[in-house]
């Protein structure tokens, strides 16, 4: 897995990591010790979870370089503990019983690695910016909840079919306010506090407030989640110092099943490891649509105009406009001056294959030719971990994205090389999709600025995010529940 998923990865993220590659991997022979396990059964679902806690303490030898000769870094033994999940999925009449084996650890787990090396790491251009600390947040999320890794253990299971794949749920997020925050200004006692919010595998933060310790922000997010079972929204309040090190104001989290199915909750959470200090939330749950039929109010309106039956079908693509410009309205009429826009719609892409590439062989060193896919929404851009490009490159990489006008943006796709030299681009309009059957195009697109016949096979999906039933406007007035820590520092 580090060779095929991990490696492909780092080289993609810049021109200087192009030839990076892991030399030697040596985890020695002392496997994991299994302290306690729990199991948890769910028929409706056809699965078995195993909850292992689990403690790895070995000696390792991991090196990593530029050349197969000289290694410039690596890791000599490593420290992990924490809950690892394993999912046994779905349930099966025949032999081996279970479609697919699935782990992932719940909870961000206690890791640590001895370095050698690490100066001359930390000098490559690409990763100069990271600090110790922030590489290790970033290697203890490659499997942690929303990330997972699948396999099939039946033959031709197709991983696709297991329900928490794709993120089809979405929660919009209102960081209101805070109060009683500690000051960490000696001179001014008081804070310049923000909010990072982390779920569903992005992160996002509100605008800093300074000097100030009951902040109110009344800014809105919207994450994506999938289905994995016991994920969780964690906020982290942290004063800003400007180019110094940032100070920790405390954290706090909510489960996402605390979101009733069709509604909302409203809550005043303590933080924890901190003497004082709360945080004020809402969290809605929305709807993704594919049908503007769905919506009643969408329905009621045709048929009141005289549409009916089949009728009413031939004007799906146009109700899918109207829909756009009904959800636009009411978020713009429910969010505060001077706030960002709000999503309105979710864009699913699968980069599944090329065929027709053009092929720049990579003489340094004998490394295979790669192709790498960078995919963007206006300013959110993803790249995917290269591939081998032989000229029928298979990626297979499913990405989301949070649309704030469907109307007017575009998706832009760019494939180039390991060297980041073009090898061909596409751009679909979302309004496309808007006009299509279900909102979805799967087909064989052309590249542009290529001398050959080169194309991608994707798969684009639109849906439209609405508030679920019941749930109240970002605006509305609700009585806030009130939320103990879990644990919390002893006041002196």
């Amino acid at each position: 897995m580090i060779r095929e998923r991990i490696q492909p990865d780092i080289r993609a993220k810049s021109n200087y990591l192009a030839s990076f590659r892991f030399i030697n991997i040596d985890f020695g022979k002392k496997p994991p010790q299994i302290k306690s396990w729990k199991t948890h059964a769910d028929p409706e679902k056809k699965q078995i979870m195993l909850d292992l806690d689990i403690s790895y303490n070995a000696d390792i030898k991991v090196d990593a370089g530029f050349t197969e000769k000289t290694p410039i870094a690596g890791i000599k033994s490593i420290k992990l503990e924490g809950i690892l999940r394993v999912i046994l999925a779905p349930l099966m009449e025949d032999s081996p019983i279970f479609g697919a084996l699935t782990v992932y650890f719940p909870h961000r787990p206690v890791l640590e690695l001895q370095w050698t090396g690490f100066a001359h790491l930390l000098n490559i251009p690409g990763l100069q910016t990271l600090s110790e600390k922030e590489l290790m947040n970033q290697i203890g999320q490659i499997i942690v909840a929303p990330q997972h890794f699948s396999h099939p253990l039946a033959a031709r299971f197709d991983l696709a079919k297991l329900q928490f794949l794709e993120p089809r749920n979405a929660l919009r997020i209102r960081v209101i306010e805070a109060k009683n925050l500690v000051a960490k200004e000696i001179l001014t006692k008081s804070s310049n506090p923000y909010v990072v919010i982390c779920g569903g595998g992005t992160t996002a933060k509100t605008r800093v407030i300074h000097k100030n310790l009951n902040p109110k922000w009344n800014e809105t997010f919207e994450i994506l989640y999938s289905d994995l079972p016991d994920q969780e929204i964690e906020f982290n309040l942290i004063s800003d110092k400007g180019v110094k090190i940032n100070q920790q104001l405390g954290s706090c989290r909510i489960r996402i099943k605390e979101v009733p199915e069709r509604g909302f909750i409203d809550k005043w959470i303590d933080l924890e490891n901190v003497k004082s200090g709360q945080l004020h939330i809402k969290v809605t749950r929305l709807r993704l649509l594919s049908d503007p039929t769905q919506l009643e109010e969408v329905k009621s309106l045709f048929l009141y105009a005289g549409y009916r039956g089949n009728t009413l079908e031939c004007f799906v693509g146009a109700s899918n406009f109207f829909l756009v410009f009904q959800v636009l309205k009411v978020n713009e009429q429910s969010r505060p001056k001077r706030e960002n826009e709000i999503a309105s719609a979710v864009l699913y892409t699968y980069i599944e294959k090329g065929r027709g590439l053009p092929v720049i062989q990579v003489k340094k060193d004998n490394l295979k030719a790669l192709a790498v896919v960078q995919v963007g929404v206006e300013d959110n851009v993803k790249k995917i971990g290269s591939r081998i490009n032989n000229g029928e490159a298979e990626w297979k990489k499913r990405f989301q994205f949070l649309i704030r006008n469907p109307l007017n943006e575009e998706l832009k796709l760019k494939v180039h090389n390991e060297h980041n030299k073009p090898i061909g681009s596409i751009t679909v309009r979302l309004s496309r999709l808007l006009a299509a059957s279900e909102m979805t195009l799967q087909d064989w697109l052309p590249l542009e600025s290529t001398e050959q016949n080169s194309e991608i096979r994707v798969k684009l999906q639109l849906r439209i995010l609405t508030p679920d039933v019941g749930a109240p406007s970002p605006q509305g007035k609700t009585k806030a529940q009130y939320i103990k820590p879990r644990t919390k520092v002893k006041k002196h």
